[in-house]
């Protein structure tokens, strides 16, 4: 067991006495560590446990940095494809911010985005699936976004790429055809569904960013 002694003020003789006490406390019941103690000008101490650092007269615990989360939704580098028609230039501000927040490549959610709504925020689909990122009514509850709000939409859509890209290990096929058929139905076919509509979306989304 290691201390470290940091006094703070003048020095005098009976506050030596007191520091050196502590110690002793702390040598007979503290666990094993590495604490400093700080002994004040009115003789008071302070034990810091664990990692201190120590600025001029002050002190402060060493933070440790909080993990990163992955930043990026595949291994590889997606293609970006031309598209015959461009996004708004605001849904496409909406789509950098929330691929940024999220951490999927924008290039990405500009396919699906494409590939779900040709870019236009008023698509509604026979099934109710609403504007660029086409949100199922029930999605958007889930996500707790308003899918007719542009920024919302977007937002919630990107959100729920990045769940399903984490739920199946980053795997861009398997989240596209989750995005499509719902996750469950790729958990219960253990891969892409066999079913017409979830095979062309996957492909044509893969075959435009050029994923193999």
């Amino acid at each position: 067991m290691i201390y470290k002694v940091k006094l703070v003020g003048r020095h005098t003789a009976w506050q030596g006495f007191a520091w050196l006490a502590v110690v002793c406390l702390c040598l007979r019941f503290s666990p094993a560590a590495a604490d400093v103690i700080e002994v004040g000008a009115n003789g008071t101490a302070k034990v810091y446990s664990g990692p201190t650092l120590f600025l001029g007269t002050t002190t402060g615990p060493v933070l440790k940095p909080e993990p990163k989360l992955p930043t990026a939704a595949t291994q590889f580098k997606l293609i970006e494809p031309t598209y015959p028609l461009a996004l708004h230039p605001t849904l496409d501000a909406f789509v950098t911010e929330a691929a940024t927040k999220y951490g999927v490549d924008p290039v990405l959610v500009r396919a699906v985005a494409w590939q779900e709504s040709r870019f236009r925020n008023s698509a509604v689909s026979r099934k109710g699936a609403i504007g660029v990122m086409q949100l199922m009514p029930a999605t958007a509850t889930w996500l707790g976004v308003n899918p007719y709000d542009p920024r919302d939409n977007i937002f919630g859509g990107v959100a729920y790429l990045r769940t399903l890209l984490d739920r199946f290990g980053g795997d861009v096929r398997l989240a596209l055809a989750a995005y499509n058929a719902g996750p469950e139905a790729v958990t219960r076919h253990r891969g892409i569904p066999p079913y017409r509509e979830t095979q062309n979306y996957v492909k044509a989304i893969s075959e435009r960013l050029s994923i193999r």
